[in-house]
């Protein structure tokens, strides 16, 4: 008779409760990290819930605030029975999802920075490959700490209701090969090569004077800043806009003249 009393008394605990399922855009938002907060009548949070995933609560009023990246979303007046389940949909928020894999198809989990595409490119997040989060709409530059240097993803727009998913398998370097001359003579002997991002001030990569300028980059864009030590010719030149394809290799003249 207690056995069965308990049994009776678990089961009403039980139905005593709701369901409250958080959908956001559906197997697209689904695992996402960012949490909302379940937030009661008496304005304590009864409890967090992610994109995809359910919580149990004692039936009543309450409110669901969903913190994105750069903005939230709520809801009020979310309503909870006993045994029932409530579903609250949003769609107007964006997702940003970044894979990588190595050479054995696993995910290394590299660091993902996130920083706005126009300057300052202020930093607005970090995470790591394999994690997806919601955004207001925006557009960011995304950087993958994937060797030898990294990878960029430049502009990416982020647009409610949808999902921008970054895919990066095993990287191949290119070569970029950087010649310097003097009224048609190398004089690599006296002159610093720079490599930077394309368009910014990201430096890459460098080459100090010596008998050759070569690089192993991974494929991109990029620009080529020259130093000539010689005394000869210009102190300094540039070259911008150099693409370079994964395995392929660029040979660059650069007069001096």
């Amino acid at each position: 008779m207690v056995a069965a009393a308990m049994l009776i008394a678990s089961a009403a605990g039980a139905a005593a409760t709701g369901t409250l399922k958080l959908d956001v855009l559906g197997d697209i938002g689904s695992g996402a990290e960012n949490a909302a907060q379940v937030i009661g009548a008496n304005g304590h949070v009864a409890g967090e819930i992610k994109p995809g995933s359910s919580i149990a609560l004692p039936p009543g009023d309450y409110r669901l605030v969903l913190p994105i990246v750069g903005g939230k979303i709520s809801r009020d007046d979310v309503h909870i029975e006993a045994g029932r389940t409530r579903t609250i949909m949003f769609d107007n928020a964006a997702v940003l999802e970044v894979n990588v894999k190595d050479r054995n198809g696993k995910d290394p989990g590299f660091g993902v920075t996130v920083t706005s595409s126009s300057p300052p490119h202020q930093k607005i997040l970090n995470f790591n490959t394999g994690e997806k989060y919601l955004f207001a709409p925006m557009q960011v530059d995304v950087h993958v700490d994937a060797p030898p240097q990294g990878y960029d993803w430049s502009r990416i727009e982020l647009k409610p209701g949808q999902r921008a998913r970054l895919s990066l398998g095993e990287v191949v370097p290119g070569e970029l090969d950087v010649q310097t001359v003097l009224r048609g003579a190398s004089i690599d002997d006296a002159t610093r090569v720079i490599v930077f991002r394309a368009g910014t001030q990201s430096r890459v990569a460098e080459s100090p004077p010596g008998t050759g300028h070569s690089f192993k980059l991974d494929p991109g864009d990029y620009d080529v800043y020259v130093e000539n030590t010689s005394g000869k010719g210009r102190p300094t030149t540039g070259v911008p806009g150099v693409h370079l394809d994964g395995g392929a290799k660029v040979e660059k003249t650069v007069p001096m003249d």
